[in-house]
Parts: C-alpha cells; structure tokens; sequence
C-alpha cells in the first residue's frame, strides 16, 4: 500500500470545495462558539492581569486592534500559568474544554463523511456530541499525551539536563593560585570566570546536543524502514538502509544550513542598504540552527506517526492504534510528510491571496463607497449630516471580517476532515 502524496491532497482539497455547504452547514454554528468563547477568554485574561473588568470600551480607548488584544492576552495568560495564579488556570482550563468539545462537534460528522461517505443529520443550528464526538476528542487528547511523553518529556529532561550541568559548572567555586610558586596567594573564584561566560552559548553544546539528537532519529528511521516479514523484497539491505537514511538526515540538516546562510547574508545585504551593521554567520548560529532542525525532524517523527490516529478512531469506532500505524508504514511517513508541505503551501499561498490582495481590494470598495456615501448625504442634507459614514462602513467592514473568517475556518477544517477521511481509508486497504 503505498501513499500517493498527490491524490491524497486534491481529495481533501476537494472534499472541502465541493461539500462545502455541508461543512458550512455543520461548521457554521460551532466556529461561531470558538470565537465567542475565545474572545471572552482573552478579554478574561486581560481583566485577570489587570485586576479589574476590561471591555470593548477599553480596547476603543486605547485604540488598540483585535491583533495587539490578542497577543496582549496571550502573553497575561503566559505569565498567569507561569506563576500558576488560579483565575488564570480556570480561565484556560475552560476555554480548552469548550474548543474541544466545539472542535469534536464538527469534526466528528465531518471525519465520518469523508471516510464513510456517511451524510450528517440536516439542519443548521446544530451541536451534535455523542459517542463520535467523544471519540474523537480523547483520540486527541491521547495523541497529545503520546506526543507529550515520548518527544516533549525526554526533549525537556535532556535540555534541562544539560542546562543544569552547564549552570553547575559556571557556580562552582574554583581555587585559583595568581602566584604558581607560593599556595599563599589562592584566590577562590567561580566557574564563570573559569570558563567564561560564552561557555553556556558555544557552539560545542549545541552542536553535541544536535548531534545526539540527530543521531537518535537516524536509528528510529533505520528501524522504521525496515522491510516486513511478509515482504522482505520490499527494502534494500542493512547497510543501504544506514546509508540511505544517514544520507537522508545529512541532506535535512544541510539545506536548513543553506537557509540559515542565505537568510543571513539577505538580511545582512538589507541592513548595510540602510546603513546599519551587517549580521555575522557565526560557528554558535551554525549550532543552534542544526539543534533547531533536528529537534523539529524528531518531533515530525512522532506527529506523523500519531496523526492518523483521530480519523481512524472516528471512522473505525475503535481506540486501537493499530490501523493508524499502518498507514504511515515504511516509505508512506515521507509521502504523507510531503502531503503535509504541499497542503500548507496552498493553503498558506491562498490564504495570502486572499487576505493580501483580496482583503486590499474589499477593504479599497469599502472605503470608496464610504467616501460616496458621505458625499451624497452631505449634499442633500448639509455638511453636518455625515459623521455617521465611516462607522457604519468600520462596522461593516468588521462583519466581513468576521463572516471570511467563518469562511475560511470552515473550509480549513473540512480540508483536515477530509484529509483524515482519506487516511482511514487508506489504513482499510491491505
């Protein structure tokens, strides 16, 4: 059974476009829930920080946009975790319920749809959650808990591992004799000054933990392409196989060496135009970088492998693993990995277009036939009689905002619904 990267991409494409009024239908009311529920979330993180009730009003008087709110509430929420304030933890814990339980009210008909062809109950304002639903959303919860355990936790104990050793080291009291010949002169001094205080950026560090990590996935690869017992025609030897797979990682890092390179040299060429210092390709960014790169390779490992899992449990109503893991066997995990990077080209590319160039020409119209508007109603009923225009027009211009954003939300989501229709399909075949 191998995976073809292509089709697979045009048939969650076009189960989005061409049931589309299924998946607005079913999406419709849910989506709406998300961005009420979230924007309370974050006007509740504000009031929290702030110690007092913020309001619409509050954002129109600072004259603030619903971007800087946004990122304005998240970093609140983000302090408020850290120091583990209990307004704060109850605010997340409830949002993260409800976009759950919403999530897994769209989903659930949808992933069945796509899989099963089977058709969701009519109407429009609908809420659905029941067994499918619930399903769905512990198979989510459960992939997250995988992930957690087998990639954050030992990513998580090793940084701080090293960390801690590295911060040992610079606190370590050292004695220090300025005069070799006489042991009456020892001074005591920290490891910081020892070492210096570079030590904890060097590129040795990085580049040792990138290198282990690195050489972690290789083996996890090299025993993820091993032929079957049923099929031992299917791969090439052992030593092909650490060859390939060795040949393969090196190229991975490489071409995030090359980026790093290009993307300095541009910036560098910019900042020289303008007149400012130019960046330096340095042996510490060079180690950093391939740390970056490996870290994001182990984790795509694990979240390739665990993706399917949500659709099949849906379709399969069952909780075993069994056929998730199927469909992401041997070769199929860099064909579904490519599925991945061409789905979020067109989808990232159209977004684009349509925010970019779209969203400029709808927000010109607006604009145009705002400016009309208020010239006509000054002609025919004086110069004082138009205040009312332009926030008419900024009102409607938010209701379109909001109505794209629906838009858009759905069809993101019917294409991931039909994305794992198509996964549990292919976990079916032999």
């Amino acid at each position: 059974m191998a995976l073809k990267p292509f089709s697979v991409v045009g048939e969650a494409l076009q189960f989005s476009m061409r049931r589309f009024e299924t998946v607005f239908r079913i999406s419709a009311l849910p989506i709406s829930l998300l961005l009420i529920f979230n924007m309370a979330a974050t006007f509740g993180y504000l009031s929290v920080a702030n110690e007092r009730i913020i309001t619409f009003h509050d954002v129109a008087a600072a004259g603030a946009n619903w971007g800087q709110v946004t990122r304005l509430g998240a970093s609140a929420a983000q302090k408020g975790l850290a120091a583990a304030s209990e307004p704060m933890l109850a605010i997340y814990g409830a949002s993260l319920l409800i976009n759950l339980i919403l999530v897994s009210s769209l989903m659930a008909p949808l992933v069945r749809y796509a899989g099963l062809g089977e058709r969701p109950a009519p109407g429009v304002l609908r809420l659905p959650f029941g067994g499918d639903q619930l399903r769905f959303m512990m198979a989510g919860i459960l992939s997250t808990l995988v992930f957690g355990l087998v990639v954050y936790a030992p990513i998580s104990f090793a940084t701080f591992s090293v960390m801690g050793f590295i911060t040992q080291a610079m606190t370590t009291p050292y004695a220090h004799f300025p005069n070799a010949g006489s042991l009456h002169t020892i001074e005591i001094i920290g490891g910081a000054d020892v070492f210096g205080f570079r030590w904890l950026y060097h590129y040795q560090v990085w580049g040792a933990s990138a290198l282990m990590i690195a050489a972690v996935l290789i083996a996890l690869l090299i025993m993820h392409f091993r032929p079957r017992r049923q099929d031992k025609q299917a791969g090439i030897g052992f030593v092909g196989r650490v060859l390939g797979v060795t040949t393969g990682v090196t190229m991975y890092l490489a071409i995030w060496l090359l980026a790093y390179i290009a993307l300095m040299r541009l910036s560098s060429g910019l900042l020289t135009a303008a007149g400012g210092a130019p960046n330096v390709i340095t042996a510490n960014g060079l180690a950093i970088t391939v740390f970056v790169a490996a870290i994001i390779a182990f984790a795509g490992f694990f979240s390739l492998q665990i993706f399917p899992y949500a659709g099949v449990a849906t379709c399969r109503r069952s909780m075993a693993f069994h056929g998730a893991l199927k469909v992401t066997r041997r070769f199929n995990l860099v064909r579904l990995a490519l599925a991945f990077v061409l789905l979020g080209v067109l989808l990232f590319g159209a977004e684009l277009l349509l925010v970019w160039i779209g969203g400029g020409a709808a927000f010109a119209v607006v604009g145009y036939l705002a400016a009309a508007v208020e010239s006509v109603v000054r002609l025919l009923n004086g110069p004082e009689s138009g205040g009312w225009v332009f926030p008419f027009f900024g009102w409607l211009w938010a209701v379109i905002g909001v109505l794209f954003t629906l838009v858009w939300t759905a069809f993101t989501y019917g294409v991931t619904a039909g994305l794992w229709g198509r996964l549990y399909r292919e976990s079916e075949r032999e």
